[in-house]
């Protein structure tokens, strides 16, 4: 009995033991559960620290970058500034510069204003006819235009526009020569670069003088005697220079090795000069203008009665290719019609076609 008694009590005992050991370990996984817990909210509250550290030092980076940004922008400002204030004062010389120029050019029309004029005197008549005032008409030139043509090319102008549209729509053309022989060419537009506008400085030349009104007779005959008139210092002249004869105008153009020579030579404008078979001829003198070109506008167009044909090769003589070319793009079966004229350039051969204002080649 004691021992089933002292046994009990030992079962109890551990039993007892075994309660407040659960009970402890209990314990011990709650406060592992608040550890945890702790560990976790610190944890997040690293985490949140370090997030805002890193918002901090971006804003911080940002607000440096901004600052530099200001402190650049406003150099950049100061520098455009002193840039403007550079090219004001360079804008404020170059005025005055041009005031200056200006005022030597005023000077220098002003002392023009007194040579009554410049232009040759040419005989005019009254044929009684009319035209309407109010629209002034502008300064015209008549055009003349170079053409270059390459070798084995032809020029046809046709006297109708629908003729020479339609040729170059058919583009390929078989030209029968003798027997069944042909050759194959093709027809293209003309394109002619024309001025639409010309802008020119002119001034007086100092040293030269513009001889008109000279009698009818050989140009070299002309130039001799008048560089022997004027080279005399008895008749106001001295060293001649140069000489030109004007073939369009028949005037003629003195440079003097001197620039005292032309104006005096001007003031008094009417002189005597001896030629062949003349006792004494009055030619007129005044200043010789020129001129440079500062502004020139051009503009593509197609002249409207001319086609350019290529491809043609050196098959016979010259003479008779452009008879058969002619002949062949007047028959209306071929799509031609009248021609006004023709220019054929053979092969390896270069040539300068040349176009006239309301007219062919």
């Amino acid at each position: 009995m004691m021992a089933e008694g002292g046994l009990l009590d030992s079962l109890e005992g551990v039993k007892d033991e075994i309660i407040r050991q659960k009970v402890l370990y209990e314990k011990l996984v709650e406060e592992q559960a608040q550890l945890v817990k702790t560990n976790s909210e610190r944890e997040q509250r690293t985490k949140d620290f370090k997030d805002r550290f890193v918002k901090i030092t971006e804003g911080l980076e940002q607000a440096k970058e901004q600052h530099l940004e200001t402190i650049n922008s406003q150099k950049r400002k100061h520098d455009s500034l002193k840039q403007e204030e550079a090219e004001l004062l360079e804008d404020l010389k170059g005025t005055e510069t041009a005031l200056e120029e200006q005022e030597i050019k005023e000077a220098e029309v002003e002392g023009a204003t007194n040579v009554n004029t410049v232009v040759p005197k040419r005989e005019v008549v009254f044929r009684g006819a009319t035209v309407a005032t109010g629209n002034p008409q502008p300064f015209d030139v008549k055009s003349r235009i170079k053409y270059p043509m390459e070798g084995g090319t032809a020029l046809i102008t046709f006297e109708d526009e629908i003729v020479a549209r339609k040729i170059q729509s058919l583009q390929t053309h078989k030209v029968t020569l003798e027997g069944e022989c042909y050759i194959t060419v093709e027809a293209h537009p003309v394109q002619l670069t024309v001025p639409t506008l010309v802008q020119m400085d002119t001034r007086v030349c100092p040293r030269s003088i513009l001889v008109s009104q000279l009698p009818d007779m050989d140009s070299e005959v002309i130039l001799d005697k008048l560089e022997i008139h004027f080279g005399k210092r008895f008749n106001g002249g001295g060293e001649v220079a140069s000489r030109h004869f004007q073939e369009d105008t028949r005037n003629a153009v003195l440079v003097f090795t001197d620039d005292k020579i032309a104006l005096g030579l001007t003031q008094k404008e009417n002189h005597e000069v001896s030629f062949p078979k003349k006792s004494k001829y009055k030619v007129r003198v005044t200043p010789f203008v020129n001129g440079t070109i500062t502004r020139v506008e051009t503009e593509a167009l197609a002249c409207p009665r001319t086609v350019l044909l290529t491809g043609i090769p050196g098959v016979m003589d010259a003479d008779c290719l452009q008879d058969t070319l002619e002949i062949f793009f007047q028959k209306g079966s071929n799509g031609g019609g009248e021609i006004s004229n023709a220019l054929y350039n053979p092969p390896g051969q270069t040539a300068v076609a040349l176009f006239e204002q309301d007219t062919g080649i």
